[in-house]
């Protein structure tokens, strides 16, 4: 069955048969499709049929589409296939000519390149690793950088944060809420910020309940 090509990989083959040899050629495609199906990456093929100007042969065109160039190109050298195009050649004299379309590869570049994360989303996981960070921080250094001078305190303070959400809750956070900092589903994001929000109104709740919370 075709399968769309939009954002993989397309390899593209021409060819120029005799009119009689369309079934032929369709059972050579289907045998394609079916060993296919086997390759990693394989989403399909399409086959259309064109009438050629003399009217005498068909000009064909077959796509076939992978998610990946590697992953085509182990389709493209596989002995399966080597094996069905030998066939073809000898029993209905199958010429064809393989050509790359025009955009696969920037297409399939583009689908490699990672997706960049919404700002605003970026800041919310923020602030949530540093509420907790900062109120921790306060507690557990109220003795010790509380009876520092100030803007001392808050110079370490600050320090202590941004290596504690920078290296390990941000990351952290990034993989717990991986899909919902790329989707671009309403419904997803709807429910990622409830979370980010419910979580934090919990540790408020938490950290008031303390005893000896100002």
């Amino acid at each position: 069955m075709a399968q769309s090509s939009e954002g993989h990989f397309v390899y593209t083959i021409h060819s120029a048969i005799p009119r009689e040899s369309k079934q032929s050629f369709e059972d050579l495609q289907d045998q394609m499709n079916k060993e296919a199906r086997c390759f990693e990456g394989y989403r399909g093929q399409t086959v259309t049929f064109h009438e050629s100007e003399d009217g005498q042969q068909l000009s064909t065109t077959v796509r076939i589409v992978f998610e990946a160039l590697d992953q085509c190109l182990r389709w493209l050298d596989s002995p399966v296939r080597r094996r069905l195009l030998h066939e073809a050649e000898r029993l209905m004299n199958y010429q064809y000519q393989g050509t790359l379309e025009a955009n696969s590869f920037d297409q399939w570049i583009q689908t490699k390149k990672p997706v960049r994360a919404p700002v605003w989303k970026v800041n919310l996981l923020v602030w949530l690793a540093l509420y907790p960070s900062v109120m921790l921080l306060v507690m557990v250094g109220n003795s010790t950088l509380g009876s520092l001078p100030l803007p001392l305190n808050m110079l370490i303070s600050n320090l202590i944060t941004v290596l504690l959400t920078g290296h390990f809750l941000v990351p952290w956070l990034s993989n717990l809420f991986k899909n919902w900092l790329h989707s671009t589903s309403i419904r997803v994001t709807l429910s990622g910020i409830i979370s980010v929000v419910s979580i934090q109104l919990v540790l408020l709740l938490l950290f008031s309940l303390l005893p000896g919370m100002p």
